[in-house]
């Protein structure tokens, strides 16, 4: 693998229809390439060969990859979430997630909870829908992107604690944020970052990039 430290999961979920930015992050990263199943149907999409195809492959009859790994239908894990585990097993530090969002509720919401999975082991992971992106944050830290970006702020524990942002339209000053609340949705950045500090709890950062359209 080359040292490369930055693995990318293609799923079967429904891509956004901005090809260019998919093109754009994998033309200026180096990722190892995971597909998921039906997400070789994806990685095909975006002219994406894979390193590696991982799944029962019920999506999936013709394979074009060599190096695969092949599950029972019946299993206790998705194939997105047997990826991660392979990925934290081979030491990858960044996990990028493509069509995680788009397809069932119940795929997509538990496709989120693996960012959980993934901060737990010290590592990173970002979802990526352009114009949507999503990550957690587990302690304070910055948030970074254009003038203008909507991100919203979503409790991913029951309370976070003491929220303060700056850089925002709509500044917090040191509230509680709690879940069932629609209080941190849909805020702004003023600048090119903004700052978020909080004392205990995690919080889903939905970022929606300001000026970028869901079309190619």
């Amino acid at each position: 693998m080359d040292n490369i430290k930055k693995l990318l999961i293609i799923l079967n979920g429904k891509l956004s229809d901005n090809f260019k930015s998919y093109k754009s992050v994998f033309k200026n990263e180096k990722f190892f390439v995971i597909a998921c199943d039906g997400g070789f149907l994806n990685a095909k999409r975006l002219g994406i060969k894979p390193d590696l195809l991982i799944g029962d492959f019920d999506s999936v009859k013709c394979l074009e990859v060599e190096n695969k790994i092949q599950f029972p239908v019946e299993k206790d894990k998705s194939d997105a979430e047997l990826a991660v585990d392979w990925g934290i097993n081979n030491g990858f530090n960044e996990f990028e997630i493509w069509g995680a969002l788009g397809g069932d509720i119940d795929h997509t919401l538990f496709n989120i909870s693996l960012l959980l999975k993934i901060e737990k082991v010290g590592r990173r992971g970002r979802i990526f829908h352009p114009p949507i992106s999503m990550f957690l944050l587990k302690e304070s830290g910055r948030i970074v992107g254009s003038k203008g970006d909507r991100i919203s702020l979503y409790p991913f524990t029951d309370v976070v604690k003491n929220v303060k942002v700056r850089g925002f339209k709509y500044p917090l000053h040191g509230e509680d944020i709690v879940k069932g609340s629609t209080r941190t949705l849909s805020n702004e950045l003023v600048e090119r970052e903004g700052w978020v500090e909080f004392e205990d709890g995690i919080i889903l950062v939905i970022r929606k990039q300001a000026g970028v359209h869901q079309s190619s």
